[in-house]
């Protein structure tokens, strides 16, 4: 019955973006990772300091967990993001205004390093509509994986955004 609803309020040119990849690279810098610790609070050397890191076995500064959040979405110009000003990854044809996060899962296999070339490829896995309280709220999924130059995985998210009229 969940399909049926689905199939009623989710606009069928936003049902077909179901599948649509995104691709990009990011280069992780010891800056960028020095200023996401710092913005983060995170004193753990391994991130400031190279020969901590090196001392606790990595090859160079590595970053926090949760500097994979910050590759997730690709930089543009803000005139380029949708009127809701939410991630082009979230750009999906349906009638709503306002976005927010609903859930984010992570599994980190390792740090990314200072000095590599990261992978990011996103999938928009589903758009579901249900009917609340206050009105309908749309929940777009996206399956984000992070790889190295070698094409071994790094990280991996889903993360599921809410979008209201």
């Amino acid at each position: 019955m969940a399909d049926e609803v689905n199939d009623a309020v989710v606009p069928p040119e936003a049902q077909a973006l179901v599948g649509t990849v995104r691709e990009r690279r990011h280069l992780v810098t010891a800056l960028d990772i020095r200023k996401f610790a710092q913005a983060i609070g995170d004193e753990n050397p391994i991130h400031c300091d190279a020969d901590a890191a090196r001392a606790a076995g990595h090859p160079d500064l590595v970053a926090p967990q949760l500097f994979f959040q910050a590759m997730t979405f690709d930089a543009i110009p803000p005139q380029q993001l949708p009127a809701d000003g939410s991630p082009i990854e979230l750009d999906v044809p349906i009638p709503a205004t306002r976005a927010m996060g609903g859930s984010s899962e992570y599994t980190v296999h390792r740090l990314a390093r200072a000095g590599e070339w990261i992978h990011v490829r996103s999938v928009l896995k589903d758009v579901q509509a249900k009917q609340g309280r206050s009105g309908v709220l749309y929940a777009i999924t996206v399956q984000t994986d992070f790889s190295d130059a070698d094409g071994n995985p790094v990280a991996s998210e889903t993360a599921t955004y809410l979008k209201r009229p």
